[in-house]
């Protein structure tokens, strides 16, 4: 068990350093570009360029998905609806029954 986590943090942390290794390489290469001889475009065209300082805004980028709202509601809270709207139909029903006389029997408690 131990082992599997230590195993995943080093995938993780390898993978960002590559992403970091990838990103100082691009800087590096703009600098020397700046004050050597210029690339080829077939050269640029396969190299990937991230800008990390230059990102959008995490607002901007998530306001993409827009998806439904989900109403989780809890088992007990299903529970108390089911119960309330169980004795809802029975009121309503016994008043449809008995109408006025049931009124007087609940204003008399």
């Amino acid at each position: 068990m131990m082992e599997n986590k230590t195993r995943e943090s080093n995938d993780q942390a390898s993978e960002l350093r590559q992403l970091l290794d990838e990103v100082e390489n691009s800087n590096e290469q703009e600098l020397q570009e700046e004050d050597g001889p210029q690339k080829s475009e077939t050269e640029t065209d396969t190299e990937t360029n991230v800008d990390i300082l230059n990102l959008p805004p995490r607002k901007e980028v998530h306001s993409k998905y827009n998806k439904r709202t989900k109403l989780k509601i809890s088992r007990a809270s299903k529970r108390l609806i089911s119960v309330i709207i169980i004795l809802l139909l029975l009121f309503g029903t016994m008043f449809y029954l008995w109408g006025e006389e049931l009124l007087e029997i609940i204003g008399n408690m």
